[in-house]
């Protein structure tokens, strides 16, 4: 895991641009985020328990993908997104389990801030659910696969080798070197790297957009 030490009182607060009333996330031009440093977006990542945020320009290029068709958004964490999108909301919410709680306690970082409409499904389930035409998903773990341990991944992480056989399109927001090692990468695929894309990421790297298709 990459380590970065940033030292508060010289690094610009943003939350007045990117939180709302209620604090939680807005969905804001990219103007505003061109504006911003990428330590500053790390600090209020780390302090929010965020880690990509939604652009006016994502949510317009999303529209224009799903044009229609039924989706939803797994691993949705806040929310924002698919709110804006005016499509479900879904995520294990494993965050919420004590176990969990207390390891982001000892890291003194907070845990994700779910949102209320976020329903409570794990990504199988979702698809199980609802099945989408279209399934986005931003910064979510992969699978572990004890077969290619290499590829790293979680335990309760999405199989998304399963989503794309499910659906007929997988959309994914990612940054190249965080999510360099998802194994669906040997699969056909379409990379964008749209300059409004951002993230906390700060390893140089850019921000994408994956999208993969069903193969029929």
């Amino acid at each position: 895991m990459d380590a970065h030490i940033l030292d508060p009182a010289e690094v610009r607060d943003i939350s007045g641009l990117l939180l709302d009333e209620q604090r939680c996330l807005r969905v804001i031009p990219s103007s505003v985020l061109e504006d911003t440093t990428p330590q500053e977006r790390l600090l209020f990542g780390v302090r929010h328990g965020l880690y990509s945020f939604p652009t006016e320009e994502l949510c317009s290029f999303l529209r224009e993908r799903i044009r229609g068709r039924r989706a939803i958004e797994i691993g949705a964490g806040h929310g924002a997104l698919a709110k804006a999108l005016a499509i479900p909301a879904t995520d294990n919410r494993q965050q919420e389990d004590e176990r969990v709680k207390s390891h982001y306690a000892a890291l003194r970082q907070p845990t994700v801030p779910y949102g209320e409409h976020v329903e409570k499904l794990d990504a199988a389930a979702a698809v199980e659910q609802y099945r989408p035409d279209v399934v986005i998903a931003c910064w979510v773990t992969h699978r572990f696969d004890p077969g290619r341990p290499h590829a790293g991944g979680g335990s309760s992480g999405v199989d998304e080798e399963a989503i794309i056989a499910s659906c007929d399109e997988y959309i994914f927001v990612g940054n190249e070197h965080v999510h360099a090692p998802k194994p669906i990468w040997s699969l056909p695929h379409e990379k964008l790297t749209p300059p409004w894309l951002y993230s906390r990421a700060v390893n140089g790297s850019r921000d994408f957009i994956g999208i993969w298709r069903r193969e029929r």
